[in-house]
């Protein structure tokens, strides 16, 4: 699955989640006690439904020294979405002695998960117009698909009925929710440290790749959040859980020359591209210990292109300069509450 930063026009630079083997018996979520190493990993049961809050905000500029235009070239825009993720599981089934999970996520609006303001009786209006304003609906926009334990996502059904903002979010989620895939194997301890080099594909310039240290920081004391009647997010009013806070570092760095460093997709058009990448992404996550869920994760993402297309003879050159940021909370919602009788 690609986590991807969205420039306008496409992802160009794109982070790929990479697949560890998991294994998801009851016993691997357990308290590191004395060094002993924990495996997070979701643990999930049919029927189970859950949501998240999810915040995405990305700016790209570009600007160009040339009026010429070419093939698959990028343009600049803003995203800006702020929605909730219901998730339902729908079917759970063991692979090799491994789980594997249908889910089907739903996006709301979120007014539909706050608490209902008091609505205040208007003599002059029917019922049920009163009624309706009471009761918000959702989006009605879902997903499904299959996710693995080792973090491969499959069958994905509805991501094109979402809009680019939507598409942008729901990834964001996904990279976060499944992201303990690319966790070590026999599990992690505090303070240990571990590196991963992984390929960015889709982008101006061959040769990308991101250097990843991610670091098992400490445990903390952690609990899922609420939505006010306002919309603001609030901490919910419940026993607080110990999470595994991790923070992962990835540097973008570049194999290839800076004279040459085209895309096979650029060859075909008979293009060449040059020129120089650079970026830095940091992501700190607390998971639970007790589920394996993440509780809350923020990334921070900063990336920058200047890049020469042309013709392979040297003509029509355009001078692509790329600045892109991107800000990204995901929260675990705690569970609906019961209105008072």
């Amino acid at each position: 699955m690609n986590k991807c930063l969205r420039w306008l026009g496409g992802c160009l630079l794109c982070v790929v989640i990479p697949c560890a083997a998991r294994d998801n018996s009851p016993d691997d979520n357990r308290a590191p006690d004395s060094g002993e190493r924990v495996v997070l990993f979701p643990k999930l049961a049919v029927g189970q439904t859950f949501r998240y809050q999810i915040g995405y905000r990305a700016g790209t500029n570009t600007n160009t020294e040339s009026s010429v235009a070419a093939p698959m070239a990028p343009t600049g825009g803003q995203t800006n979405e702020n929605l909730v993720l219901q998730v339902e599981v729908d079917d759970l089934r063991i692979d090799a002695g491994r789980t594997v999970a249908r889910l089907r996520t739903q996006i709301l609006d979120t007014e539909a998960v706050a608490p209902a303001k008091p609505v205040i009786p208007n003599p002059s209006s029917p019922a049920s117009d009163q009624n309706a304003a009471a009761k918000p609906t959702a989006r009605a926009k879902a997903v499904e698909f299959v996710l693995h334990p080792d973090g491969q996502v499959t069958d994905i059904e509805g991501l094109d009925k979402l809009s680019p903002d939507e598409q942008a979010a729901w990834q964001e989620w996904l990279a976060r929710f499944g992201g303990s895939a690319a966790f070590p194997e026999k599990g992690i301890r505090p303070g240990e440290k571990w590196k991963a080099e992984e390929p960015i594909t889709n982008a101006l310039l061959t040769g990308l790749s991101w250097e990843k240290e991610t670091e098992y920081v400490s445990d903390a004391p952690c609990a899922a959040t609420r939505i006010t009647p306002q919309g603001d997010l609030a901490a919910a009013p419940q026993p607080l859980e110990q999470c595994a806070v991790i923070l992962t570092t990835a540097i973008m760095k570049q194999k290839s020359s800076q004279k040459d460093a085209t895309p096979e997709d650029y060859k075909l058009h008979d293009l060449r591209t040059m020129g120089i990448a650079s970026g830095k992404n940091e992501i700190v996550t607390y998971i639970s210990l007790k589920t394996g869920f993440v509780i809350r994760a923020t990334e921070d993402a900063k990336q920058s292109m200047n890049v020469i297309v042309a013709k392979t003879d040297g003509s029509n050159r355009v001078h692509y300069m790329i600045d892109a940021e991107s800000h990204a909370q995901v929260v675990l919602l705690a569970p609906e509450t019961p209105p008072n009788p």
